[in-house]
């Protein structure tokens, strides 16, 4: 039984002929990719299928960088969408080579203009050598956006908004013609209040999305925190907010509104200098009376919200009974 063949592991040092080609054979085929650059980044080979994917030719002289750049430029290939390619080479290669010490290996998603996307594997060698492979996962990816997509309308049925918790706005017009339907049979009186964060965009366009997000989050913990118990708040989209507030008149709404506004926590940033952001919010008020419709009642509050906008934010305004006739 000395002739039977026995696993041997992969080694660097006797491989074999067999070997050799079995491996080269299996890589040529597919359409799962392969290149190998050198330790000056020169792509040395490359199979088929990556040609096809980056739109090489055999051949043709190609380093990383030419690849990345061209991508860009010409919008081919793998997508890059940085405003910055040279930019995004140099934090690239840092992290391909400057910060390795072979043998290392990493592995991360890649995404194609035609579509596709692939899960890659590095490898750094000792020779400082990097053999780059990607295994096609299309197919995953488009069964992932779908799984994304049914667990938002999932949280959008369930009346959750999926940034701050709060109720979303399918939820809150459903309590809003609840309590408009019991203001008509006399049972309580309803006010509403559009409340909308002021100079937002420049939150987001100064200090980012995510300091934007976080502001929007601890605003709404700190408002269904603190409103009274007769307040039923939730988030509309954006930085708007309702508020329905249930068997108090709108000045008394008010008075509720302006202590939030007064008290607002600040915000802080994550940054080193521990900055903080100073919130603020202009909102408009209105008070159901028996036959509103809801579009009624949001109309009034929509523009005493624009009043209180106009008159220098920070403030609470209440839609007046003597301009409900241009209503």
């Amino acid at each position: 039984m000395s002739d039977v063949p026995r696993i041997a592991r992969l080694e660097t040092s006797g491989e074999s002929l067999d070997l050799r080609l079995a491996l080269q054979g299996s890589l040529s085929v597919g359409d799962a990719f392969i290149g190998v650059y050198d330790d000056r980044d020169f792509l040395r080979y490359a199979n088929d299928a990556f040609l096809r994917a980056f739109e090489l030719q055999a051949g043709e002289v190609a380093t990383f960088s030419s690849i990345i750049r061209d991508a860009a430029r010409q919008k081919k290939g793998v997508r890059i969408e940085a405003g910055d390619p040279l930019g995004f080479i140099a934090d690239v290669q840092v992290r391909r080579r400057l910060l390795a010490h072979p043998p290392r290996q990493r592995t991360f998603p890649v995404d194609f203009v035609d579509g596709r996307w692939f899960w890659c594997t590095e490898t750094l060698l000792v020779n400082r050598w990097i053999v780059l492979s990607g295994t096609d996962i299309t197919l995953l990816k488009t069964t992932e956006r779908q799984l994304e997509g049914e667990r938002d309308r999932a949280l959008l049925m369930s009346g959750v908004d999926e940034l701050t918790g709060l109720p979303n706005r399918r939820s809150a017009l459903a309590r809003l013609d609840k309590l408009l339907t019991r203001a008509v049979a006399g049972d309580a009186s309803c006010c509403v209040g559009l409340l909308d964060l002021d100079r937002f965009k420049a939150i987001n366009d100064t200090h980012g999305h995510a300091a934007g997000d976080a502001a929007l989050c601890q605003f709404a913990r700190y408002c269904a925190t603190s409103l009274m118990r007769q307040a039923f708040i939730s988030r509309l989209g954006g930085e708007e907010f309702l508020i329905l507030f249930h068997g108090i008149s709108s000045q008394e709404a008010k008075v509720e509104l302006e202590r939030i506004l007064s008290s607002i926590p600040l915000i802080p940033l994550a940054k080193p200098s521990g900055a903080t952001l100073k919130l603020s919010f202009s909102a408009g008020l209105a008070e159901a009376r028996s036959g509103d419709w809801r579009e009624d009642v949001l109309s009034q509050a929509d523009k005493a919200l624009y009043a209180a906008k106009q008159a220098g934010r920070g403030r609470i305004e209440i839609f007046q009974p003597s301009a409900r006739e241009s209503v």
